[in-house]
């Protein structure tokens, strides 16, 4: 099978289109066809070996992949060949024509949910779904700020804060970024590259600031949100795509009664039951309508490196999906 393979940790270009034996699967483990494959932040983290948890040389990279069930391994009960799945995969790497997954990580993928949609929906959807529910306890009401909210994991956020019934602030910082997050409900829209943005949002709220904030951005934006941030307020950060941490002064904390949380969203889908749960209520709303998947660009499988160099560059919109 084609599949990429990375021999050292570096740049873009250590990603090779390789040909290399099909995996089979293991005792509890599922064989995935893949239609698509998910394209996320934490690939090139891992891809670099800047990420904690980057793998061991030589790997196939990726997480995320929606097909069709090729076969399964021994004790597997819930699946069989021809089922259509979505699965997150940290072991293996889905950057490639099979791949083997763990069972209890897989879920059906409804047939009203396209290839694309599924590979965009399980890491880029539990991430957005986690950090408003169940970190961020997002209420009814309340005024939500979204950084990079025309990316992925942003325009879910923004959809299921509505959802949520509360008012959301999409941050972006280019004109057709503007458009994305509008387009998909944001109440208010801001350019976080412009000075003195925070002020855009207190007038938003009618000065009361953001209750929660989703923050994917870090750097300077992470550390202007303390100038629009609600007293008793939220945020929940998932990652830093400027590549600069945030810096969050303790005294804002202090004195504000407010809150930071971190999220890495693998650590919350162990638990296989919020996993799932979570995997339910977005199927259900997408099925439904009321959630949206914006895929900004498709790439065949090959081309994998110039994904990376797109995301990486910070100019796209939605979810970047591969095709084998």
């Amino acid at each position: 099978m084609q599949a990429i393979v990375c021999r050292e940790h570096g740049g873009p270009e250590v990603m090779r289109y390789e040909e290399i034996a099909q995996p089979q699967p293991a005792a509890h483990e599922v064989l995935i066809k893949a239609d698509a494959i998910g394209v996320n932040y934490v690939d090139i983290m891992r891809r670099s070996g800047k990420h904690p948890a980057a793998p061991k040389t030589p790997f196939t990279p990726g997480i995320e992949v929606c097909g069709r069930v090729a076969a399964v391994g021994e004790g597997v009960a819930r699946f069989r060949e021809g089922d259509r799945v979505i699965d997150r995969c940290v072991t293996h790497g889905t950057y490639a024509e099979y791949v083997c997954v763990e069972e209890r990580f897989t879920v059906d993928c409804p047939e009203a949910i396209s290839a694309d949609e599924g590979a965009a929906l399980f890491v880029t959807g539990q991430t957005a779904y986690h950090a408003l529910i169940t970190v961020g306890q997002a209420q009814p009401g309340e005024w939500i700020l979204v950084t990079a909210a025309a990316g992925g994991v942003g325009v879910c956020a923004v959809q299921i804060a509505k959802t949520l019934g509360t008012k959301v602030i999409a941050a972006a910082g280019s004109p057709e970024k503007y458009d994305v997050a509008q387009s998909f409900g944001a109440d208010a829209v801001i350019d976080y590259t412009e000075p003195g943005w925070p002020e855009r949002v207190q007038q938003a709220t009618g000065g009361t600031g953001a209750n929660l904030i989703i923050e994917s951005v870090g750097g300077h934006v992470a550390s202007s949100c303390v100038q629009c941030w609600a007293a008793g307020g939220r945020m929940v950060i998932f990652g830093k795509a400027s590549g600069e941490p945030a810096i969050v002064s303790g005294d804002e904390l202090l004195f504000g009664n407010r809150s930071v949380h971190g999220l890495a969203v693998g650590m919350v889908i162990e638990d296989e039951t919020v996993m799932r749960e979570a995997m339910d209520r977005l199927a259900e709303w997408l099925t439904e309508g009321r959630l949206r998947l914006h895929i900004g660009q498709l790439y065949p499988l090959r081309d994998a490196a110039q994904a990376h160099r797109d995301l990486a560059s910070r100019q796209t919109t939605g979810k970047l999906v591969l095709k084998p």
